[in-house]
């Protein structure tokens, strides 16, 4: 099912190319695995991204969530992921202690993989509006977003900032390594208190976890000589 048309500049050649974003059914099961292998076979550092599981991916195909690509002349150069995760174990609304009524209404934002010679389009964030509002249309239920990510991986940090997620906890996850959980409410709006941010380094997620618990959140991620922080502050019930 075709959702969405745009352009992209391709950058082996700089030439303006059109692309079709497309929602992916079982038949493109190993299309989608092969390209996900490609794009992590691609990383620099390869555990700041969890690929889906072939068990994941067929679950997601089979109306267990929503997975959309991307596609140049047939071929896939970009892809998006959720999944509704249910009374699965690794809902991460256990992690924020809901209520089991309201992990049911919990979706998991997943993998996002864009070809390399295709970066630099937004096609990450397209794909995320995409996406979210297929999600909206077709399966109102759901009240909460969650996803984790790799402290090291900016961005998709940046891609979940950009869609006004914020980090709520710092865990342990995959093996024991350390990932951020980010949230947003689907039907409400959060609103950042602005006199009370302070930066963190990314790599003191120690310090992090005390201001979590003392109520912030994070909001933001900037660098600068003295490392990568991440901007933290207070939320509040309105403007």
């Amino acid at each position: 099912m075709e959702l969405y048309q745009g352009e992209a500049v391709r950058k082996t050649d700089n030439v303006k190319i059109n692309y079709i974003m497309r929602q992916l059914t079982d038949n493109q099961f190993d299309e989608f695995k092969s390209f996900q292998h490609k794009i992590v076979a691609g990383l620099e550092d390869q555990v700041t991204l969890q690929p889906l599981t072939d068990e994941e991916i067929q679950y997601v195909l089979a109306e267990g969530g929503i997975l959309i690509g991307v596609y140049v002349e047939e071929q896939l150069v970009a892809a998006r992921a959720l999944l509704f995760p249910g009374d699965d174990d690794e809902n991460l609304g256990r992690d924020l202690g809901l209520s089991y009524e309201e992990q049911m209404k919990v979706v998991h934002q997943e993998i996002s993989l864009v070809d390399s010679d295709y970066r630099g389009n937004g096609l990450q964030q397209t794909m995320a509006k995409v996406i979210m509002q297929e999600l909206k249309f077709t399966n109102p239920f759901f009240e909460h977003v969650c996803c984790t990510v790799s402290p090291g991986n900016l961005p998709s940090m940046r891609d979940k900032f950009k869609q006004e997620m914020v980090v709520v906890e710092v865990k342990n996850k995959y093996g024991n390594m350390p990932r951020y959980i980010f949230y947003k409410p689907l039907k409400q709006k959060l609103f950042v208190d602005k006199d009370s941010y302070i930066f963190v380094r990314t790599d003191k997620t120690d310090r992090q976890k005390d201001f979590m618990a003392a109520g912030y959140v994070g909001v933001g991620i900037s660098r600068t000589e003295l490392g990568v922080w991440l901007a933290m502050a207070r939320l509040k019930e309105s403007v």
